[in-house]
């Protein structure tokens, strides 16, 4: 049991040995959270490699109290993204470790990437989750550090985009709680496989219930994923928030949530298949449109990335509404290609703002960058590209998959 979370275990000792250390060897904190991440996919290697030779089971049930357990699955979908999120995450703290010498204050080095390492543990038990409950406490573990992060650099838009994104994201979870409050009401359980064989099929009000329950959680995971109009808080998050911290959470944190809209939507859509993918056809349609007219009109590389991140979760959403397994294929493959190619913008956008000293941040500063700084300009038009849809790039494959 325990080797199915080893790779949740490992991020954990790695954060906390790094608040245990950060007092005298904060200049090390980095090193020891690219240790912990890099140790965390060597370990999830090989449990996709055992479940790959083997039929046993891969579902653990972790008791924490008496009448208090996690369920946890490690199927193919959580491993998928598993790996997503750690690379993403080994991503940002390679970038973190030049980038926080110029932006982060050194005192709060420790801090900085363990509390990197506790967003991505979230992002894990959300891959995992078998159960509603270790769902929503998987998004909160994740999002609470993420707050913080956004503001870690205490610059003035860092401060009011995390403002924004907490004091919303705070109401957007106690609606998703209380959508998870009502479907325990209606069906007496809160386990994803047995949810829909206990669906209160004959009786109305209980059916109502049901449904707002539905509602809700889809409410508080478009807001996380930043599906307009649920789409406010991104644009200052992601352009406030130091470039590594904006790659982890357009490349990992919003992939997040849409892994849990699969894990839920396999057990919705049999009940409300109709309603769903009118509700979901909706926010696609929204986030392509709002997404990309508004990125158009902006001048900072990172505000505009933050709505070209709106736009992108439009085609996502797209892929999933159809619900069909070729559609759930090509939408997963998007959110591969989408995560590395945003979280790799993300990042050569910081490290022109590093090169700089903070001032390439708009459009007009990258003009003759290919002379003053030709491999991060390449890096950044090849990212841009993909993004764009432009062939070769892997972004012109999953586009053409979703729309075609």
């Amino acid at each position: 049991m325990l080797g199915l979370i080893l790779p949740e275990i490992v991020i954990a000792v790695a954060a906390i040995l790094i608040l245990l250390t950060g007092f005298k060897f904060k200049k090390i904190s980095g090193y020891i959270a690219l240790l912990g991440i890099v140790a965390s996919l060597i370990s999830l290697f090989v449990i996709a490699i055992q479940s790959i030779n083997t039929t046993a089971d891969s579902t653990a049930v972790i008791t924490i109290a008496e009448g208090i357990s996690i369920f946890y699955n490690v199927g193919l979908l959580a491993v998928v993204f598993k790996f997503i999120f750690l690379i993403v995450g080994l991503m940002a703290v390679i970038a973190s470790l030049k980038y926080t010498e110029k932006f982060i204050h050194f005192k709060i080095f420790d801090a900085y990437y363990a509390l990197i390492l506790f967003a991505i543990l979230g992002m894990l038990v959300v891959a995992s989750a078998a159960d509603l409950l270790t769902l929503f406490v998987g998004l909160e573990m994740a999002a609470i550090p993420a707050y913080v992060l956004v503001a870690i650099e205490k610059t003035k838009k860092g401060i009011e985009g995390a403002a924004k994104y907490f004091l919303f994201g705070a109401v957007f979870s106690a609606i998703l709680l209380f959508g998870i409050s009502l479907i325990y009401f209606s069906t007496g359980s809160l386990m994803l496989d047995q949810i829909g064989t206990l669906y209160p099929g004959e009786d109305e009000n209980l059916k109502l219930l049901t449904f707002i329950g539905i509602l809700a959680i889809m409410l508080g995971l478009a807001y996380e994923m930043s599906a307009a109009p649920f789409h406010f808080w991104a644009p200052d998050a992601y352009q406030g928030a130091p470039s590594p911290v904006s790659a982890l959470l357009a490349g990992a944190s919003k992939k997040m949530a849409f892994v849990a809209l699969l894990k839920i939507s396999v057990v919705f859509m049999v009940l409300f298949k109709f309603e769903l993918t009118v509700m979901l056809a909706i926010l696609a349609i929204l986030s392509m449109i709002v997404g990309n007219v508004l990125a158009l009109a902006q001048k900072d590389v990172r505000r505009m990335l933050a709505y070209s991140s709106i736009a992108q979760v439009g085609y996502i959403l797209a892929a999933i509404a159809i619900f069909t397994p070729l559609g759930i294929a090509y939408a997963i493959y998007y959110i591969i290609v989408h995560a590395f190619m945003k979280g790799g913008a993300f990042i050569a956008a910081g490290a022109l703002l590093f090169v700089s000293d903070g001032k390439i941040k708009n459009y007009d500063d990258y003009k003759g960058l290919w002379r003053t700084a030709p491999i991060t300009a390449f890096a950044m038009a090849a990212f841009m590209l993909s993004l764009a849809g432009i062939v070769p790039f892997g972004g012109f494959t999953a586009k053409i998959l979703v729309l075609v």
